[in-house]
């Protein structure tokens, strides 16, 4: 109770110091707050989320997603989890090709059994200025388990912590 009240206590004292930039409050609430897990009940995969990240109800509709975000101000981050079907049973190499191309990735990486793209943010009508993505993509059978974060341009430092989650993120553990 008192590693709680400790942590909250931390937490508030960054959202207190007014004179900071939001990414740089954010970047230190990050290396102080506890992670949480999810665990899939569909899928049985886990991820891990900032405990101060509130969970979308809206995201547990779909079978094998969820979503976690935090918003403030006009700065909001976005992490999420669903399972996508390979039908065509795309290789790691194909499927980092197609998703690269389909997202605008300006980054690249293959490893064993997955793939993790990220670059800036697109829709149909263009790319949304100051935003990006980082994706991991890990494939089973003919599913892919995806795992995502948008984030502003500005706060990429902040999320270094959950960058290096979804790097290191295997699906079962």
């Amino acid at each position: 109770m008192v590693l709680g009240f400790i942590i909250v206590m931390a937490i508030l004292s960054v959202y207190r110091q007014d004179d900071k930039p939001l990414p740089e409050k954010l970047e230190r609430a990050m290396r102080l707050t506890q992670m949480n897990e999810y665990c899939d009940d569909d899928y049985d995969y886990t991820i891990r989320y900032p405990k101060f990240f509130e969970q979308t109800d809206d995201s547990l509709m779909d079978k094998g997603c969820c979503r976690f975000s935090f918003w403030l101000d006009s700065t909001e981050i976005v992490q999420n989890a669903f399972v996508e079907p390979n039908p065509d049973s795309l290789s790691v190499e194909k499927a980092m090709q197609k998703y690269a191309s389909d997202l605008h990735a300006t980054e690249q990486i293959k490893g064993d059994g997955y793939f993790i793209l990220s670059g800036s943010l697109h829709t149909d009508s263009g790319q949304i200025a100051g935003r990006r993505y980082h994706a991991k993509f890990v494939q089973h059978r003919k599913l892919w388990f995806v795992q995502s974060l948008t984030y502003p341009e500005d706060c990429e430092q902040a999320v270094t912590r959950l960058l290096q989650e979804i790097d290191k993120w295997k699906v079962w553990e």
